[in-house]
């Protein structure tokens, strides 16, 4: 009887912590840095990279977003370098990691809606987000290093700037 008991209470315990595994594992800070370096050197015009990068996405998106959720305090970085690399790019607000980034920037960064009607995050926004709270959270190095480059200053800094003004 006692053995039955035991095995209830592990499948009951089993439906209220989703399974065996552990879905609020710590994020793979490893897989998440060695996607952003494989974007950026896609970004540099390395374009074999892109089967690689469409079959990584939602598993880096997954992760990031689980870093984000679990207040990771290097997370952010990561996530503007992900928007700034893109150059224009955005994040959907309808996904996980939409709906982690919400959590994080709250109000202060404005959702774009195109004509579809499909919302997101546009990459000069997280940029500008990252600027004035990066004393808050760790550093990204990649981030840092992409943000002294001279495309970075010439071309991306300014089309963000540019795009700000429009508002």
């Amino acid at each position: 009887m006692a053995i039955r008991t035991s095995i209830l209470a592990l499948m009951i315990f089993s439906l209220f912590t989703g399974g065996c595994g552990n879905k609020s594992s710590s994020p793979d800070f490893a897989f998440i840095d060695g996607y952003l370096a494989t974007w950026d050197r896609f970004a540099q015009g390395a374009n074999e990279l892109v089967p690689k990068l469409k079959r990584e996405t939602p598993r880096f998106q997954q992760q990031l977003a689980e870093a984000l959720t679990q207040g990771d305090r290097r997370a952010p970085s990561r996530l503007a370098f992900y928007a700034v690399v893109q150059v224009g790019g955005f994040i959907a607000y309808d996904s996980d990691l939409g709906r982690a980034c919400e959590r994080l920037v709250g109000s202060e960064v404005s959702i774009f809606t195109n004509k579809k009607g499909e919302r997101s995050y546009f990459s000069g926004d997280l940029y500008f987000w990252w600027e004035r709270h990066r004393s808050e959270f760790e550093a990204f190095p990649l981030y840092d290093e992409w943000q002294q480059r001279d495309f970075a200053r010439k071309t991306v800094i300014p089309l963000y700037e540019s795009a700000t003004k429009k508002k």
